[in-house]
């Protein structure tokens, strides 16, 4: 055992090394790096050596691969929904419909390979798995979730054919694998989720919420984000997920409040650097639209929310900022329907109201939405509602009541491009049941329309490899019959040429859900789609890109790329391309994306 002498004899020995010693350290340290760096090139390239491995001698076949031809009855399902700790991807399918569902595999050796399968069932379902002409001699999808070893299956070089079959409903599966490794596990594939490019880069735990909005409201030019709950309650996060504040709706009602998507919108309306939170509150029985302090909602401003006394019906309350001067975007325009009596606002930065139109309409007429839009460019928006367009003072431009006088074939979706090559934005709208409509902006004549099921949600752009020029692509959606256990909504993809016609669908039946688009600069260099899990392919098809359903698109992290923003069971994640060119350029910084493409966000 060493003494305290003997511990201070070797600190004072080691501080007498002489030069000989000291050059053997150096060369012993320098030996030390080399030994690591050897050692980290041996990991690297035993990694690759191993994926591709993998790759060579698993094929994994995930339930999303499914989708394109999959058979009225059949439901997307989640790890929530089926209470399991995960599902492959996230995505799973019940399958209700004995109809076959069948997909290709791309096997880049021949040989012989074991099956897997990861399923589950009710106690009375099951299905086989045919890999080319061989089917199964056992089936799956009867009991607990399982992984379970289908048997041994000859695969050619190249393409082969799996199929799902002699179903008996009920099933869920969420991956199959083909492996030359008979003693593949779980563990196994569960590494191998969602496509290489996909980097998760922040997750956070928020509260169960139906709108979440992002701006910095601490000014370290990092994005923070407030969440608004179903009644309304607010709270406010900042970029590492802490939260700062939070203000709870009164319970009075709350059920009423409920079923829209609640109003908010962070905005830096004195330009000092730090945004301020403009959304609803209810103060002794009293409803107000008021600015608060971003990082203490403590409240600055405040003014009567702008409908008539309680009590009364809460359907579409929307905020959005507008450039309604030659100054910067700092006008806060209000959309607030009560059922026949719908009104749009416009505020400063200090809540004194500029103006006020209203409308007396059903619910629903005039949309979900209110677009501060510079249709005309001349630097000053006009505010798109509806079937009808204002201009900056709230006079009428043009309505198109005569058109869509049903208040249940109001806009659900808009977008703006330049369709007739005029250098002027035009309308693109998504009509419900009345369809697609493509209107010149500033006048509201019809470039052309279509249909497209109950038209609900829209984006344009250049997609599609061989088509030229812009196409529109439409989420259709259809209602199931709740009584009957079918999903109450669904959705499947309809694509358009740049002039209005028809081009295909995509999947080939609906699928359950009430997906989004997003649209934004992946790579950090041209524009990439993405709707519902997928990432759309330049085919008009989609591949699952995430494990929950999109909700925004921008540049979160600040580095010139677009991230992706999944929201689902109370998780907000950012997603990133890890071959995403970065220039280090904040877009955010630029007022207009910041106004048009981070702010003003809905998923309506």
């Amino acid at each position: 055992m060493k003494t305290k002498e003997n511990l201070k004899h070797i600190h004072f020995s080691s501080n007498k090394l002489n030069v000989s010693d000291r050059s053997s350290l150096k060369d012993k340290g320098f030996s030390n790096v080399l030994r690591r760096i050897f050692l980290a090139t041996v990991i690297f390239l035993f990694n690759i050596f191993h994926s591709q491995q993998f790759s060579n001698s698993t094929l994994i076949i995930p339930a999303s691969d499914f989708l394109d031809e999959i058979p009225k009855g059949n439901y997307i399902t989640s790890a929530t929904e089926q209470k399991q700790d995960w599902l492959f991807n996230n995505t799973g399918i019940i399958l209700n419909s004995p109809t076959n569902i069948m997909t290709k595999v791309n096997a880049p050796e021949a040989g012989d390979y074991h099956l897997f399968v990861r399923s589950r069932g009710n106690g009375k379902s099951s299905f086989k798995v045919a890999v080319n002409d061989k089917v199964t001699d056992v089936f799956f999808g009867k009991d607990e979730m399982s992984w379970a070893n289908g048997g041994i299956f000859k695969l050619k070089k190249g393409i082969n054919d799996i199929k799902i079959t002699r179903i008996t409903k009920g099933a869920v599966f969420d991956v199959l694998a083909l492996s030359k490794n008979a003693s593949l596990t779980e563990k196994d594939i569960s590494l191998k989720q969602l496509p290489d490019d996909v980097k998760l880069l922040k997750e956070y735990r928020i509260p169960e919420c139906n709108a979440v909005k992002f701006g910095d409201v601490d000014g370290d030019g990092k994005t923070d984000f407030l969440v608004l709950e179903r009644d309304f309650s607010a709270h406010v996060f900042d970029h590492e997920g802490k939260e700062l504040w939070q203000w709870k709706a009164p319970e009075e009602y709350a059920k009423e409040r409920s079923e829209f998507e609640a109003p908010g919108v962070i905005w830096d309306f004195d330009k000092d650097g730090k945004s301020e939170i403009a959304h609803w509150r209810l103060i002794d029985g009293k409803e107000w639209l008021v600015i608060a302090d971003g990082k203490t909602g403590e409240i600055k401003h405040k003014t009567e929310w702008p409908t008539q006394p309680l009590p009364h019906v809460y359907n579409n309350f929307r905020l959005a900022i507008g450039k309604f001067s030659n100054a910067v975007p700092n006008e806060l325009a209000v959309f607030t329907d009560m059922g026949n009596t719908i009104n749009v606002n416009v505020y400063d930065s200090q809540l004194k109201q500029l103006w006020q139109h209203t409308e007396t309409r059903k619910k629903d007429n005039l949309g979900h939405y209110i677009y501060p839009v510079d249709l005309n460019k001349d630097g000053i928006d006009e505010v798109l509602v509806g079937s009808l367009l204002l201009d900056s003072k709230g006079k009428t431009i043009w309505n198109k009541f005569d058109l869509i006088p049903d208040n249940h074939d109001h806009a659900d979706s808009y977008k703006f491009a330049d369709i007739n090559g005029d250098g002027k934005l035009d309308i693109i709208t998504a009509n419900s049941e009345a369809g697609i409509f493509m209107y010149d902006g500033m006048t509201g004549k019809i470039i052309w329309q279509n249909v497209a099921e109950h038209s609900q949600q829209i984006q344009v752009g250049h997609f599609l490899k061989n088509n030229p020029g812009l196409q529109v692509v439409v989420g259709g959606r259809t209602y199931g019959n709740r009584q009957l256990g079918e999903p109450y909504l669904s959705s499947q993809l309809y694509w358009f040429s740049q002039s209005g016609d028809f081009l295909f669908k995509w999947p080939g039946n609906p699928i359950n859900g009430n997906p989004d688009f997003l649209k934004g600069a992946w790579n950090g260099k041209d524009d990439q789609l993405f709707w519902y899990k997928f990432k759309m392919e330049d085919n008009g098809k989609g591949k699952l890109y995430f494990p929950d359903p999109v909700y925004h698109m921008f540049d979160f992290m600040g580095q010139g790329a677009e991230e992706v923003i999944t929201l689902s069971d109370g998780s907000l994640k950012v997603w990133g391309s890890k071959s995403a060119v970065h220039n280090n350029k904040d877009r955010k910084k630029d007022v207009m994306y910041l106004k048009n493409t981070v702010v003003n966000h809905t998923h309506y």
